[in-house]
């Protein structure tokens, strides 16, 4: 199965939002941080209304490194379970969707050729993958960039 770039890329403003945080560090740890931190959110009913999933790599040297996965919750959800609670700030950033774990990597590519050519430069906050179909095994990403207006010489 080979990926697929919709080689659009957009700039967008991803707003604030208060989020469930897990980091596994493995081998291949993307699956089974998504795993886990599925498994702590459902029997919370987070999993019941709209939420959205990110991962992030922290680009540890192989043969481990960490992914780092985030799900959206509800005000009173607390930290528990080992799952740590952040209040992400949001940000701006480049954005392309891609089809299948194959296209991942070319799509971070495109991303970074795209910066070199734009009026921006590399942001503060995090780089996203969000799972647009993370319940329903499917391979769809939206990847995010953190960007930041390059300054006026």
């Amino acid at each position: 199965m080979s990926g697929t770039l919709i080689k659009d890329v957009h700039v967008e403003k991803l707003a604030p939002m208060r989020v469930a945080s897990l980091s596994v560090t493995s081998e291949s740890p993307e699956q089974e941080a998504i795993d886990q931190l599925i498994a702590w959110a459902r029997p919370l009913g987070q999993l019941n209304h709209p939420f959205r999933f990110f991962g992030y790599d922290n680009c540890q040297p192989h043969p481990n490194h960490k992914y780092t996965t985030w799900i959206t919750i509800e005000p009173w959800v607390g930290r528990s379970g080992g799952i740590d609670i952040i209040d992400f700030p949001g940000g701006c950033y480049a954005t392309l969707d891609c089809e299948g774990v194959e296209a991942i990597g070319p799509g971070w590519n495109e991303l970074v050729g795209w910066l070199k050519d734009s009026n921006y430069t590399y942001g503060e906050q995090p780089s996203l993958e969000e799972h647009l179909d993370v319940l329903d095994g499917q391979q769809h990403f939206k990847l995010y960039l953190s960007i930041t207006p390059s300054p006026l010489i």
